[in-house]
């Protein structure tokens, strides 16, 4: 009853773990965050990205999607810490610059 019980990864998901961090995952999740993204579903989207960002924490792309699906939920707060992050790794990103604004007109 109190036990916790762990889910089985599949056969892909146990490559990721052990090539993690790598610059080359990532992007499949980043393909379904996408789509989700274009059907509003920020929610499911975020957690792709999560996802890739854990696996991929060199793509400043991922992070500043991720700031976007924060934002469009609400989560100005949150959106504003990883697009921080995002322009620390990729200064002159144009789609990070356009977020920062945004996030700063609702400040």
């Amino acid at each position: 009853m109190g036990r916790k019980t762990r889910r089985k990864l599949d056969r892909n998901e146990l490559r990721e773990e052990a090539l993690r961090p790598c610059p080359t995952l990532g992007y499949d999740r980043d393909t379904l965050a996408s789509h989700l993204i274009r059907r509003e579903a920020f929610s499911l989207a975020e957690s792709q990205l999560r996802r890739a960002i854990w696996l991929n924490p060199y793509e400043a792309h991922f992070k500043i999607r991720l700031a976007w699906c924060l934002l469009k939920q609400g989560r100005e707060a949150d959106a504003r810490e990883w697009i921080a992050k995002a322009l620390a790794q990729k200064p002159d990103d144009a789609e990070a610059l356009r977020i920062r604004r945004l996030l700063s007109a609702n400040a």
